[in-house]
């Protein structure tokens, strides 16, 4: 299969390209994903199951759980406000600044003593690449990073992508961001449903006005087969390219639980960056 429309930014055909798996995140399998040479990056068992399952009991019962404010039809639960959500309002965008801090101390706290799945995918990612890791900082202001999300019974997440110079509305720059990576570690996995799936296509901005049915996501009836079909398991670390149109399926006898960010790559002599 072939798809639709021909991206010029994948040099080889999106089939042949394999989701790869591990058992330890390495700085080679990062390089692998940003070149090409995978679709996704999955780490087995990245964080213990059984402190999957204790960690999402006390996750669920934060109280800043709640819908995309730019998805509200969306049966997705997160806690708290995402730089996404920000787009063109300065109220949202000072709000979003003004709780990083408090966020990342709240998820810290509900995981004490335990190290939570975020800090420690963000002690590896700073332990393996050379030039380090760090957070995110648009507009010279620290970042949020690692949002806990819950996915209702019954609701997909249609076709997306997430890119952040797309969220960017003032003349602030994205410092040349060469690529964007959705990371994601399972805490519970719906009993059924729930499948990730990715396409290769990385479609422009202008390409995807032509394929959207509305601000937001992509019309399925134009879209080719996903090439990826994932079901996540409970302490599995997944990585992939978040410009590639991507979505979950609707799930059963969950929740779908998750913690995940974003993690920005400049070049490979340059830091990596993360953020939510």
């Amino acid at each position: 299969m072939k798809l639709s429309i021909a991206r010029k930014e994948l040099a080889q055909d999106i089939k042949t390209l394999p989701i790869k798996t591990t058992k330890v995140l390495t700085r080679q399998d990062l390089v692998d994903l940003v070149q090409g040479k995978c679709i996704a990056l999955c780490v087995a068992n990245y964080y213990p199951k059984w402190l999957c399952e204790h960690l999402c009991k006390r996750l669920l019962k934060l109280p800043e759980f709640s819908r995309y404010i730019r998805a509200q039809n969306v049966g997705v639960q997160r806690t708290g406000i995402t730089f996404f959500e920000t787009k063109g309002d300065p109220v949202l965008l000072e709000r979003y600044y003004a709780e990083a801090q408090r966020m990342r101390n709240t998820i810290r706290n509900t995981c004490f003593p335990y190290l939570s799945p975020i800090d420690k995918l963000r002690v590896e990612l700073e332990e393996i690449w050379s030039a380090g890791a760090r957070l995110e900082n648009i507009h010279g202001r620290p970042m949020m990073v690692g949002i806990a999300r819950m996915f209702e019974d019954s609701f997909e997440l249609p076709p997306h992508q997430d890119v952040l110079a797309r969220d960017i509305v003032d003349n602030s720059s994205d410092g040349l961001l060469l690529s964007q990576l959705s990371a994601n570690i399972y805490l519970r996995e719906a009993k059924f449903g729930g499948e990730l799936e990715i396409w290769g296509m990385k479609p422009s901005y202008q390409e995807f006005l032509e394929l959207a049915c509305d601000e937001l996501h992509f019309d399925q009836n134009k879209l080719p087969s996903s090439e990826v079909l994932y079901k996540p398991r409970a302490g599995d670390l997944v990585l992939f390219d978040s410009g590639r149109i991507h979505a979950v399926r609707p799930s059963r006898q969950g929740p779908r639980v998750s913690m995940s960010c974003f993690v920005g790559y400049r070049g490979q002599n340059m830091p990596l960056t993360y953020w939510s």
